[in-house]
């Protein structure tokens, strides 16, 4: 019986240190990926979509018309009566904000060139956002208790 003896030249093939380098440097990188992608997407060179912030700010103002008891609409304002508590929508230096009993302001939207509410025909109350970049959200909300009065100042 003749034994086989394999001599190996010239081995060619990655050592396990070699391996663990390759695959810490790619697990590096691939994590990296997501934060150069959400850095260029909040700067301010990029100009993103702000329908999905329209939305929210509207569905957030149709909950608080539908249950408030008194609604008064000027330009660039909106003041609803909660329970008793009085909650304003004001436009001011390009962003919406909105307070309670005075206090407080929260910022709800930004970016808005134009916000309007007026009683339509129909006694609902349409509000109309037009944003720095031209784009253009109206929508008609009506609440259950009260009716819309528009105010000019």
């Amino acid at each position: 019986m003749t034994k086989a003896v394999f001599i190996l030249k010239n081995e060619k093939g990655f050592t396990l240190l070699e391996a663990y380098i390759a695959f810490g440097l790619t697990l590096l990188i691939v994590s990296v990926i997501p934060l150069i992608v959400t850095s260029i997407a909040w700067s301010p060179f990029y100009k993103h979509d702000s329908s999905f912030e329209l939305q929210v700010f509207y569905n957030q103002l149709h909950s608080e018309v539908r249950g408030s008891e008194g609604i008064v609409a000027t330009e660039n304002s909106l003041s609803l009566m909660i329970n008793e508590e009085e909650v304003r929508y004001d436009l001011s230096s390009e962003s919406i904000y909105r307070r309670v009993q005075g206090r407080g302001y929260v910022p709800m939207l930004d970016s808005v060139q134009s916000f309007t509410c007026e009683m339509d025909k129909l006694e609902r109350l349409s509000c109309v956002t037009i944003m720095k970049h031209g784009y253009v959200f109206e929508r008609s909300m009506s609440s259950l208790f009260s009716k819309v009065t528009n105010n000019e100042e």
